[in-house]
């Protein structure tokens, strides 16, 4: 109980920051919807040339933008956990992490938690706008599947913060991690789905990428939320979301032992 309350202060105080920063915080979430836009003008675009992409209507498509681009804002890139592990790598103030009586990883976690919070009550808030404005856009396929794919945004969070954990913690190594920050952004974006929906790569890559965590990222919790998936398919990819959501957590808890282990203190 005492180690939940340590950590709930991590959550509380990156609230704080959230609410402190607040300009910086609405204009961030303002520019994670550009892309958005951008891809609707696209897509809008092709529609209008023909009926169907890959066996997807343009309500399918507009769907399936909109729900992943929603999905991936609420990770959201700009509050990751790699960035404050990088900054605190670099600066020597991650000691002081260490020596609080309280789990590293996890602290980072509800850290993020906290800086996300608003940012889904943003994106929701963004998502019903859209609705004005896109009427195509569908709601759950069921009320089921609306609890299936919140189960599913859960599991795609925590794969999602293992990988960010995990790039910033190579910073023992790197020192510096920008440049693999910006290349893990552009691998994630585009294995995750949310950059070019997998039913239109070839099959070869599909069969690939289907073997990787990063489905579980973007792609799965949207194609249950449309209901492109029956019930035994949906509890499959659910299922696999779970076992990578854990297998990820367990080697960024064995990334950030070794980690600790490359800690140099000047003089010690």
């Amino acid at each position: 109980m005492t180690k939940l309350k340590r950590c709930y202060a991590f959550f509380l105080g990156e609230m704080e920051k959230a609410m402190a920063y607040r300009g910086a915080f609405f204009l961030s979430a303002i520019a994670d919807v550009i892309p958005s836009l951008v891809m609707l003008a696209v897509w809008v675009a092709v529609y209008q040339r023909r009926s169907t992409v890959a066996g997807f209507t343009y309500p399918m498509m507009i769907t399936y933008l909109l729900v992943s681009q929603t999905v991936n804002n609420m990770y959201s890139f700009r509050n990751d956990a790699s960035r404050s592990i990088s900054s605190q790598i670099r600066k020597g103030n991650i000691v002081f992490d260490l020596l609080r009586p309280v789990d590293f990883v996890q602290a980072r976690l509800f850290e993020n938690l906290g800086q996300s919070t608003f940012k889904v009550l943003l994106c929701v808030l963004f998502f019903l706008v859209f609705k004005l404005f896109f009427p195509e856009l569908s709601w759950p396929a069921s009320g089921t599947y609306f609890l299936l794919f919140l189960l599913s945004m859960v599991a795609g969070y925590v794969i999602m913060f293992s990988v960010c954990v995990m790039s910033g913690l190579l910073s023992f190594w790197l020192m510096n991690s920008w440049g693999l920050r910006n290349a893990r952004i552009a691998i994630v974006n585009f294995l995750s789905g949310s950059l070019i929906p997998f039913f239109m790569l070839p099959e070869w890559m599909q069969t690939v990428i289907g073997y990787l965590p990063f489905k579980g990222i973007v792609y799965t919790p949207t194609m249950i939320y449309m209901g492109q998936y029956d019930m035994k398919e949906t509890l499959f990819q659910l299922g696999l979301q779970v076992f990578w959501a854990v297998v990820m957590w367990l080697l960024t808890r064995l990334l950030c032992n070794a980690a600790i282990k490359r800690v140099s203190v000047n003089g010690g």
